[in-house]
């Protein structure tokens, strides 16, 4: 049956209002994914909050492209060619180039930044040759567009080769008739082997000696990109100060380029992305010497031609309207697509299906698993379930050769979600959610180790076939521990993969899986470490809950029966009494809810837009979190009838006010 629950144990707490499961479509989105790609971490109370933006599409079709010489293209420069040129193609010109040799800085023109957008018909602008400003080089790439005042021009910035920035000037932005070098290896000092993936604008410290201010990509002989940055009067000889602005972490991966100035409700920021195909920002100043914490600004959700990295970020206002052009894609098959800022969505109120999940669901509270599970290779299986939790250890083979639990795949759309505690160390040691067809066709969502640290991965394997890229597995994020909620969301047709580190906010991992290919026949649990000389380790798996359906949802929303002083109460039961909903911590009979806050019943928290509210009768465990007096409380240990802030020495933590 549907399952309605209070709030017990290490489990966060959430609104009772359950998300819906919507037939024909995705069950309704968590919180990091309300709007597909918004910002996935929360800004913090002295953090300006980042705009969110939704995909809207892509700008380029590559079969229907003139000048397409490598069929991909990346870094786009909008520049809003009606404000500064006369007489000009069209109101916004975009400038973008291949990525592979010969590259070529190419152009499209539109009226409205929602396109549609023309080909310039004799691209490319500029091409790896142009003699007399340089002999032929393998390629150029990365524009980047501003407009010169003092000059009355167009200034664009290039580079080709990879170990030098160019700029070239122009009267119409369209015909380009001289060019020189910015910054070069040798202006990033010893050790330097990539100058490139310039973005400049306008120098944001109005005390500065300088007009211009660039951020570029510099590689060095450990072949870790960073971003750096250089200064200039004129926009043609530059400045490049010694230190780096950002430099790769854990959560980027190996490497970060594409960075850009952008102010946001008066607060710059520096943007750019990382190897985690990932777009992020931080707060400068406007000397750029006092660079804040990483944020995620934007990112794939994964649906439809929403998919692999968001690259080269370019945000670019008109009226009221604010937009994210960037490089979309695989690295070396990218393409240019946009976002529109939207308005952010609430949060999920039920994110961990607490108050409400399916029929199928499973909370591990018995000694083994029900008819509901069947187990694949049965055989060498040694998973365990007690304690209200199934301990799976990570099997020292492939999926072939291990023993996981599965249940049937819901036809139509359909959602699960798990929590795992598992504490990888080595490499291939992973645990998490599986489709499996066979030994050889299976897609996974693992929380694991990798070559280069702890991962999520999202695997497909098909027929022994594996698709595996850096999109596929990105890093997790600075500080995760060794619990995380893994989900899997599908739509009929494919299957889409998110992860939480917090319980809260779930963010994409990988590519969408289809489904009728996978033609999976078990949804479950599995922990393994491949034939490796890892060590075996054990992955706890505290709950299985399916989202519900829309019957479901109704059913859990639905209010208990009226209590009757005269029945019979064991816990678990739900109640209505007084206007409220209460529920039977224990056996009771004749007990009337409400008249002792150390009763039988635990009155339920009434929705808010900010989580469950308190009280006084409630039972709650470490980790819960309920709303009180405007703020956000999580329990530090086992309370009941404490109220929140009415103790500095007391079992609540105020987590911050509700925004």
């Amino acid at each position: 049956m549907t399952q309605r629950r209070s709030r017990r144990g290490r489990r966060f707490t959430a609104l009772a209002t359950t998300a819906v499961l919507m037939i024909g479509a995705l069950v309704a989105p968590s919180a990091a994914t309300a709007a597909p790609g918004g910002p996935a971490t929360t800004a913090d109370d002295d953090e300006p909050r980042l705009p969110q933006f939704a995909f809207s599409g892509r700008i380029i079709d590559k079969d229907e492209m003139i000048f397409n010489p490598t069929d991909e293209f990346i870094f786009p420069s909008v520049f809003h060619a009606g404000e500064h040129l006369t007489d000009p193609l069209g109101e916004w010109y975009l400038y973008y180039a291949p990525h592979d040799p010969p590259g070529g800085i190419a152009l499209m023109y539109a009226d409205s930044l929602d396109g549609p957008w023309t080909e310039h018909a004799e691209n490319p602008l500029i091409a790896n040759e142009w003699p007399p400003h340089y002999d032929r080089v393998s390629h150029v790439s990365s524009p980047d567009a501003v407009w010169d005042d003092a000059a009355g021009e167009v200034l664009l910035y290039f580079h080709g080769e990879n170990s030098t920035t160019r700029w070239a000037s122009s009267d119409d932005g369209v015909t380009f008739d001289d060019s020189g070098v910015a910054v070069t290896n040798a202006d990033g000092g010893p050790g330097t082997t990539e100058t490139s993936y310039a973005r400049v604008f306008a120098h944001p410290d109005p005390g500065s000696a300088y007009r211009w201010g660039m951020f570029y990509m510099q590689n060095r002989t450990d072949d870790i990109r960073r971003i750096k940055m250089a200064e200039s009067v004129d926009g043609r000889s530059w400045d490049v100060r010694p230190d780096p602005v950002v430099v790769p972490d854990a959560e980027t991966g190996r490497n970060v380029s594409g960075g850009n100035l952008f102010r946001w409700q008066g607060q710059d920021y520096i943007t750019y992305h990382g190897s985690s195909g990932v777009t992020y920002a931080r707060t400068v100043d406007p000397t750029v010497t006092e660079v804040g914490p990483q944020r995620v600004l934007h990112r794939a959700s994964g649906i439809g031609d929403d998919v692999g990295r968001v690259a080269a970020p370019e945000i670019v206002t008109d009226g009221e309207d604010t937009y994210l052009f960037y490089e979309s894609g695989d690295r070396l098959g990218a393409t240019i697509a946009y976002a529109t800022r939207v308005e952010p969505s609430p949060p999920d109120p039920d994110p961990l299906r607490e108050q409400c999940s399916g029929a199928a669901s499973d909370e591990f509270g018995g000694s083994t698993l029900d008819e509901r599970w069947e187990v694949v290779n049965p055989d060498v299986a040694r998973h365990a379930v007690a304690d209200g939790a199934l301990t799976v250890p990570t099997y020292g083979s492939g999926v072939a050769g291990a023993a996981f639990p599965v249940q049937q795949v819901p036809e139509g759309p359909w959602e699960v979600t798990t929590q795992v505690d598992v504490d990888p160390r080595e490499r291939f040691q992973q645990a998490g959610l599986i489709l499996h067809t066979s030994g050889d066709t299976y897609a996974k969502l693992d929380y694991g180790y990798g070559t280069n640290g702890l991962r999520f991965s999202y695997i497909w394997r098909q027929a022994g076939s594996e698709r595996n890229s850096s999109i596929d597995t990105p890093p997790v994020p600075a500080g995760t521990g060794t619990t995380v909620w893994l989900r899997l969301t599908s739509d009929g047709t494919d299957v889409l993969a998110r992860a939480s580190v917090d319980g809260q906010e779930f963010v994409p991992v990988g590519r969408a899986v289809p489904l009728a290919e996978l033609a999976p026949t078990g949804l479950g649990v599995s922990a393994l470490r491949g034939a490796t000389a890892a060590p075996e380790i054990e992955a706890t798996f505290d709950w299985f809950r399916w989202t519900p359906t829309a019957a479901e949802s109704a059913a859990c929303d639905a209010p208990g029966d009226a209590w009757d002083a005269t029945a019979v109460y064991v816990g678990g039961d739900v109640v209505a009494y007084d206007d409220a909903t209460w529920e039977a911590l224990w056996w009771s009979s004749g007990d009337e809810p409400g008249a002792s806050l150390h009763g039988p019943w635990a009155e339920q928290g009434a929705a808010t837009g900010c989580g469950v509210a308190w009280t006084a009768s409630a039972v709650h465990g470490a980790g819960d979190v309920v709303v009180h007096d405007g703020h956000r409380w999580a329990a530090a240990w086992w309370t009941r009838g404490q109220e929140p802030g009415s103790s500095l020495w007391g079992p609540w933590q105020d987590e911050g006010a509700c925004v």
